[in-house]
């Protein structure tokens, strides 16, 4: 099988960086080339088709992998693809977002859809001033309408990103955003934990998120500003003992759960869509909480050290049973062996 990420390299970008070890994992089990931005194969403004034909001469490779979750990006090759372009797979990540367009494109010009997350209780309509209003959505839109097959494919860790330390420096951190109508628990803690923990004598340590859009946030770039990302933001959440924040109204499964997970460290947050089907269980590998009860949960799971240890330890379990790239990998080879038909 051959491979042709048309997606943006995204080793040096915040968040997405995970992707990017993803895409070599699958390179160990299959052919696979890339052409998205910031790959030296990338040619600007050239058409889907000129790409597989520069690529690969008359022999096209089997599929065309857009791993980036830009819906611009899928339109362009919903526009441009005809009969001799390979079978394509897009990927879905904010469900809130658009979801009339991502799923009419994808039905439209795709094949496959790899789905981070399973479903979207709010939609997310965009008002002027960079504002936005979050209605009620129907959670069964996705299964409703998509006419192509279909994978859920959850975030995930990697080992040359996040790995345990057995050094503890700090008691407990909170890194990301906590805007109110969107993350309620995570605003909360964001301006309540630093005083609780100046009166309890934590180790605490409360951040927001790095400035920029996702695909834009370069990792480097933002080091030289002093903000926690990359190995530095590794770092951190791996010396911390707990790491405490909300999944969003979305409820998303999001990737804080497999990267504090995957660095041995205690995860506290509220119960996320798909937590069975991920294998998460309250109490035995991460803490579930809520507004009204993370700041009793929080001093508890301080004070009991072996407690703590122990869920942090069924977490790390988890995710490298489940939740690594090298298990993405393989579930995304075999999805598209079933596209293959």
């Amino acid at each position: 099988m051959r491979v042709l990420f048309n997606t943006i390299r995204s080793a040096n970008l915040v968040n997405l960086n995970i992707v990017y070890y993803l895409e070599q994992e699958v390179a160990k089990l299959v052919d696979c080339k890339w052409s998205g931005s910031g790959w030296e194969n990338h040619v600007p403004g050239e058409s889907i088709n000129e790409t597989v034909k520069r690529l690969y001469g008359g022999d096209p490779p089997d599929f065309i992998v857009n791993s980036s979750a830009h819906l611009e990006e899928n339109k362009r090759i919903v526009k441009e693809k005809t009969r001799e372009t390979p079978k394509t797979v897009m990927t879905v990540n904010d469900m809130h977002v658009n979801p009339e367009e991502i799923v009419s494109t994808a039905n439209e010009g795709f094949d496959g859809v790899l789905m981070r997350y399973k479903y979207s209780p709010y939609r997310k309509t965009p008002l002027p001033f960079n504002l936005a209003l979050y209605t009620r959505f129907d959670e069964n839109y996705y299964l409703d309408n998509l006419e192509i097959e279909r994978q859920h494919f959850p975030w995930f860790t990697d080992h040359r990103i996040y790995k345990p330390s057995e050094e503890k420096e700090l008691d407990v951190v909170f890194l990301g955003a906590y805007r109110r109508r969107v993350y309620p628990l995570r605003y909360m803690i964001y301006n309540e934990l630093p005083r609780l923990s100046k009166k309890k004598g934590w180790r605490c340590l409360v951040r927001g998120r790095p400035p920029g859009r996702t695909p834009l946030r370069d990792i480097p770039e933002l080091e030289k500003q002093g903000y926690i990302v990359g190995p530095k933001y590794a770092e951190t959440i791996a010396k911390a003992k707990v790491f405490i924040f909300g999944c969003s109204i979305f409820r998303y499964p999001v990737s804080k759960f497999f990267e504090i997970m995957g660095s041995g460290t205690l995860v506290m947050a509220d119960r996320p869509q798909s937590a069975d089907e991920l294998h998460f269980e309250a109490g035995e590998n991460y803490v579930e909480i809520n507004r009204g009860n993370w700041k009793k949960k929080l001093e508890y799971y301080l004070e009991d050290d072996a407690e703590r240890e122990r869920i942090a330890r069924n977490g790390y379990e988890t995710v490298m049973k489940h939740h690594t790239s090298e298990i993405r990998a393989r579930q995304l080879v075999e999805f598209l062996k079933k596209l293959e038909g």
